[in-house]
């Protein structure tokens, strides 16, 4: 055997170690970043998907109904110029179910989009569903005057909302605001009454 190759060192120097360490930091440390950048990236692309998604069931269902309404119980403004009048529910009568007079209402509650089935009716006939706005008239025992409310049904319908806009005449105007995750979704939409 060759006596050179014999007392050669085996092994790495210091310097050597040092950099490979340094080069293997920095690779997992680009790594990383792309990682988090990636999850981040995803992250937000989901939240944006989840609450368009959201806010397109809200607002179809809500659209739907208030198309088929005969009456709109919620004054609304003509318009947007005082932001602070504008109401964060509505109520409107039932235009599905004409067997009976039922209302309903859409509101925010928390970040949650909640719909109401509502009937009114007079303690001498509570079987009889009446309007809101009906006086009872008939000659019995007092009290008269406005009708009892009875809630029928409560539903979330959506959730993430975090503001909710009603204005308009025959045209209503919706403004839906979403938010989840630090991203932010705002959807318009109006709707023609064709029963008003």
């Amino acid at each position: 055997m060759d006596q050179s190759k014999k007392n050669l060192p085996v092994g790495l120097s210091l310097i050597e170690i040092v950099i490979a360490v340094t080069i293997s930091l920095l690779l997992l440390l680009m790594i990383n970043a792309t990682y988090n950048l990636n999850q981040r990236a995803y992250v937000a692309t989901d939240s944006k998907a989840e609450i368009t998604q959201n806010g397109r069931v809200i607002l179809d269902r809500l659209v739907r109904e208030v198309r088929q309404t005969p009456d709109i119980a919620t004054e609304l403004p003509l318009d947007t110029s005082d932001p602070s009048s504008l109401p964060s529910e509505l109520m409107f009568q039932n235009g599905h179910n004409t067997s009976q007079i039922e209302y309903i209402r859409y509101y925010l509650d928390g970040s949650d989009i909640k719909r109401k089935i509502i009937v009114y009716f007079f303690l001498q006939a509570p079987e009889n569903y009446v309007h809101y706005y009906d006086i009872d008239s008939e000659e019995g025992e007092p009290p008269y005057g406005p009708p009892q409310m009875l809630v029928l049904e409560t539903k979330i319908i959506g959730e993430y909302a975090s503001d909710l806009e009603f204005w308009g005449d025959r045209l209503v105007n919706i403004n839906l605001y979403l938010q989840k995750n630090n991203q932010t979704e705002i959807i318009n939409t109006a709707v023609y009454g064709r029963n008003l």
